[in-house]
């Protein structure tokens, strides 16, 4: 039972708002979930704007280290990886749709 990640452990996010990015981190296995991101903390912005982002499951540090391969040009299966794009563009408009943003 020691081994197992209970179910009351914080789950580590990191958030993203890339499409290309939460792409590419979806297709080297992470859980990726989208949800809406509100200006109203920010001084200065209108608090009515509202945008898609996205929160990337799992530890920063690993997703900063796959991240790495992104920028370095990392060979990926283009159709796996535009497949991963539609994917994630197709949350994030299902999201706004739904909550009529």
């Amino acid at each position: 039972m020691d081994n197992e990640k209970s179910s009351r452990d914080p789950t580590k996010v990191v958030t993203l708002d890339d499409t290309q990015h939460v792409a590419f981190l979806k297709l080297k296995g992470y859980t990726v979930k989208p949800w809406i991101e509100t200006d109203d903390q920010i001084p200065n912005q209108d608090p009515n704007t509202k945008r898609v982002e996205f929160q990337v499951e799992g530890d920063p540090d690993s997703i900063e280290k796959d991240m790495q391969g992104f920028y370095q040009n990392e060979l990926v299966g283009v159709q796996d990886f535009c497949r991963e794009l539609k994917s994630v563009k197709s949350s994030m408009y299902n999201l706004r749709r739904m909550k009529r943003i």
